[in-house]
């Protein structure tokens, strides 16, 4: 079960969610070095184990979601988006032309605005769910760089995506 939640993460997330891996790795500990198939609380363990297994599955599936619907639907929505408008078999004075691009990029640049908007609160959502995991092993935290980096990806893709439109 670990290992088929541990391929399901995102690889973006990867190293965001590592301190959440070491997590259950933790409470993995005690049926790996005291535990024995005759222990009397061998019951408490395998429920304890589920339930974390289950809580960061909840955890990667919400991550991946957040995502695949939030921030990359969103980054392919401003990478398609055309900010020039072209159109065939017309003709027209460059006046009408300069017109029709500035309505155009007005229209253009509040959706791209929206989209940006999306994908900024998209990041923040998904940085609050990671960050809000609670941790049972001491000590364990997601660590800021992880969250720096993860935001400076998605500045780095909201800009490709902006040249490439």
């Amino acid at each position: 079960e670990y290992d088929r939640i541990v391929a399901k993460v995102i690889p973006v997330t990867t190293m965001i969610l590592r301190p959440h891996f070491r997590d259950m790795e933790y409470k993995f500990r005690p049926g790996l070095g005291t535990l024995t198939w005759t222990s009397m609380n061998i019951d408490a363990f395998i429920s304890h184990v589920q339930d974390g297994l289950c809580k960061l599955d909840q955890l990667v599936n919400t991550v991946n979601d957040i995502v695949e619907n939030r921030i990359e639907k969103n980054l392919k929505i401003v990478g398609k988006s055309l900010l020039v408008d072209l159109p065939e078999n017309s003709s027209f004075s460059v006046s009408d032309f300069v017109a029709m691009q500035q309505r155009h990029i007005t229209a253009r640049s509040a959706m791209l605005q929206e989209k940006n908007t999306e994908i900024q609160n998209a990041v923040a959502d998904l940085i609050d769910k990671i960050a809000s995991y609670q941790f049972e092993s001491p000590g364990e935290r997601v660590a800021t760089k992880d969250i720096v980096k993860i935001k400076n990806h998605y500045n780095h893709f909201v800009y490709q995506a902006l040249l490439n439109s």
